[in-house]
């Protein structure tokens, strides 16, 4: 097979052609797909045809999948695999319609270990609208001035699972869920593990304060790296089409669904992540 990796925007983004996620891939292409994974943040695999198995099957190219963390949008056969509509809704709260993602964020950073990546398969889409936005944390970092580098580095932040100043409505928990997932103190700068390249790691949904920071000085801190990381130079936008696959770092960037559409429109994905490590 032919594989063509090609860049999409500046910093982010990169689409990957001549391969069908439902076959096995060789050593050398899966090697130079991690490669770009790792140097462009997000991965875009057009007209693919996955069942919710042939996903878990692509995914794996990058890393083991785990299990959902919000057990109300499992597959009931495929539990790596979850549901994300425009049709979700708080179970556990007023049973509002839920549109997940909708602010910058990095997934799970409120638990010990986040996941290293997650994965969309589009299946049912808008006319228009609904994109998503990946950022590249890496290149946000290394574009600092050394200054604000030098306030940064060994900063550590509390992630909690819902901020008390959070830009969004999470889905509640139970008990068993919440007790299974404790405040977690995350590094300001985490360390790439394939890499080695220092990103900011940061998700205003999570962050409740920084360590040793006090509390206004801290969000202040939040909001200037947020515009930071958020310039359009560090941005890819992807424009969905039925059948993409996207899969984007977790360790090294942000991202954000954008709810511009007609909500009486299905917009249906598949969500799948893989295992992470511990942040450093």
């Amino acid at each position: 097979m032919t594989v063509t990796i090609t860049p999409l925007a500046e910093n982010a983004g990169a689409e990957v052609t001549g391969l069908d996620l439902r076959d096995d891939v060789d050593a050398e292409i899966a090697k130079r797909l991690n490669d770009a994974f790792v140097d462009r943040v997000a991965l875009v695999f057009r007209d693919q045809t996955l069942t919710p198995r042939d996903f878990v099957k692509g995914a794996s190219i990058f890393g083991t999948p785990m299990k959902q963390l919000l057990a109300q949008y499992h597959l009931p056969d495929c539990p790596e695999v979850g549901i994300v509509s425009n049709r979700d809704r708080d179970t556990k709260g007023d049973g509002k319609i839920l549109i997940r993602g909708t602010t910058w964020h990095t997934d799970h950073s409120n638990t010990e270990v986040p996941p290293k990546a997650t994965s969309l398969y589009a299946i049912d889409l808008p006319d228009s609208g609904g994109d998503t936005a990946f950022t590249n944390t890496c290149a946000a970092y290394d574009a600092l001035p050394n200054a604000t580098k030098k306030r940064i580095d060994g900063l550590q932040a509390v992630h909690a699972y819902l901020s008390s100043r959070t830009p969004r409505k999470l889905p509640k928990r139970t008990k068993e869920e919440e007790a299974a997932s404790p405040d977690m103190i995350q590094p300001l700068v985490r360390t790439h593990p394939d890499s080695g390249r220092k990103a900011l790691y940061l998700n205003p949904v999570r962050i409740e304060e920084f360590v040793g920071v006090e509390k206004e000085e801290g969000f202040s801190l939040l909001g200037e790296l947020m515009a930071h990381a958020t310039e359009d130079r560090f941005i890819y936008r992807h424009k969905w089409r039925r059948g993409d696959m996207v899969i984007w770092d977790n360790r090294c960037s942000m991202h954000q669904a954008n709810k511009d559409y007609d909500m009486s429109q299905l917009r249906l994905m598949h969500r799948l992540m893989l295992e992470g490590t511990k942040p450093a």
